[in-house]
């Protein structure tokens, strides 16, 4: 490396400090160069905090679910899932907690418990498939186009 300034990184990437000036934060900091509405109810930490949540796996097959099937009780999640229902009580608090979800409950089940149901909101819609699935289907056709040109 000729900058002495740059950090080679594991995965063979070069890290470049920011040029602004130190203001004696973190140095693990960095800018993302996005422009939140000013009345926004979210920061940016936000933001970042429900891609966090959403990419989990057990979260993401959750979020797949309920964007298939509009709304899912716990016991519904479990068998489209394949996973126990205590298992999935952590995965859905956390989206909820993050606003990718949100449950309602319906003491009318005819039975003697009562149900919640989840959805997506439309927060967690836009995460999931502008986001996430977009994401990836991006990195993919990236990839491809790198082994092409690599693999001759």
């Amino acid at each position: 490396m000729s900058n002495p300034e740059r950090t080679g990184i594991p995965d063979g990437g070069v890290l470049e400090p920011d040029r602004e000036e130190d203001d004696g934060g973190d140095d693990d900091e960095f800018e993302l160069d996005v422009d939140l509405p000013e009345d926004s109810i979210f920061d940016l930490e936000d933001y970042l905090k429900m891609y966090e949540v959403a990419s989990k796996p057990k979260q993401f097959r959750i979020m797949n679910a309920l964007a298939e099937d509009n709304e899912l009780s716990t016991s519904e999640l479990s068998m489209v899932l394949g996973e126990e229902g205590n298992d999935l009580h952590y995965p859905l608090r956390t989206l909820k907690e993050v606003g990718l979800i949100k449950n309602r409950r319906n003491p009318n089940t005819g039975t003697k418990e009562t149900y919640s149901y989840y959805e997506l909101t439309d927060m967690g819609r836009v995460v999931l498939t502008e986001g996430i699935r977009e994401g990836v289907r991006i990195l993919a056709r990236e990839e491809a186009a790198l082994e092409d040109k690599y693999s001759k």
